[in-house]
């Protein structure tokens, strides 16, 4: 028994007709025909009942086509995998992420990458943005995309920037700060601000507030919810924000620091090379935020 006798029972199975199961594969009926006769014979079952030109499955052949899916799966999966190892391509990632780009990208992102790679095993990781640098330091994981640092004294990771996001500063319509028609630090610091929390060093932490008041949340998702509930205001990535915005639930402040870029990109170890994959994801990330800066 070989695989490619289990291939034409399937493909026979599937078609109802050794003619059809020819034709599909490119082979002769003759060809086709004696491989499977060769197959019942050393299995020493008779796999199909033929009436005519159709063909249907006995009790037993029935009973073996789901072993026989397996094999063939089994056979795709190692080509597959030795084809990405010959191709250089990483069986296993491990990837940390921010929440500053929209769930939706990340889920077609991870679909799209699972059809071109199939064969990796993948680990994904959602982490505040500060907490991303210290991961790839740590090897913890193979590499980050998020919100990237501002500085980088250690230079024990690399950089690579892959296009900016528009951050915006945004209260409730109804939130006192846009029932003024401008507004000033004095303002803001009157108000709770929801900024981001993170973990430094094992404490828990939170970027630097221009409210004497705020509150922490570990992702920027939080935090936009939070301000939707009117807990307070914040700078939100703008394309978590569209949808609210158009709404009419969020309002921009009318303040003269109101909207700023920060880079996003890619963060790996120094002295590691980027991988195929990674340099797959990076291209995606890039496109996608060239489409949606324009």
């Amino acid at each position: 028994m070989n695989i490619n006798q289990i291939e034409m029972l399937l493909c026979t199975l599937n078609t109802g007709s050794i003619a059809a199961a020819a034709r599909q594969m490119g082979k002769s009926r003759t060809t086709l025909s004696s491989a499977l006769s060769a197959l019942e014979d050393e299995l020493g079952v008779k796999l199909f009942d033929r009436s005519g030109n159709r063909i249907s499955a006995t009790s037993i052949g029935e009973a073996i086509a789901d072993d026989c899916q397996r094999l063939v799966a089994l056979k795709n999966d190692i080509h597959t995998k030795c084809a990405q190892h010959l191709e250089d391509i990483d069986m296993t990632l491990r990837i940390v992420r921010d929440d500053a780009l929209p769930e939706q990208f990340w889920r077609t992102l991870l679909y799209k990458l699972n059809q071109r790679f199939p064969s990796t095993n993948l680990s994904i990781y959602i982490a505040p943005s500060p907490e991303l640098e210290t991961m790839v330091e740590q090897n913890t994981v193979d590499v980050a995309y998020g919100l990237l640092p501002t500085y980088n004294d250690a230079k024990r990771t690399q950089q690579q920037e892959l296009g900016k996001i528009r951050m915006m500063c945004v209260a409730h319509a109804e939130h006192p700060l846009n029932k003024l028609k401008k507004v000033h630090n004095t303002d803001l610091e009157l108000y709770t601000q929801i900024t981001l929390a993170f973990i430094d060093k094992a404490n828990l932490t939170s970027t630097p507030s221009l409210s004497s008041n705020f509150i922490a949340l570990t992702f920027y998702e939080h935090i936009r919810d939070a301000v939707i509930d009117k807990a307070g205001w914040s700078y939100v990535p703008w394309l978590l924000i569209k949808e609210p915005l158009l709404a009419g639930l969020l309002g921009v402040v009318k303040y003269n620091r109101a909207m700023h870029w920060l880079p996003y990109g890619e963060l790996v170890k120094t002295e590691n090379a980027q991988s195929v994959i990674i340099k797959w994801i990076s291209a995606e990330v890039e496109q996608y935020l060239l489409s949606v800066s324009v």
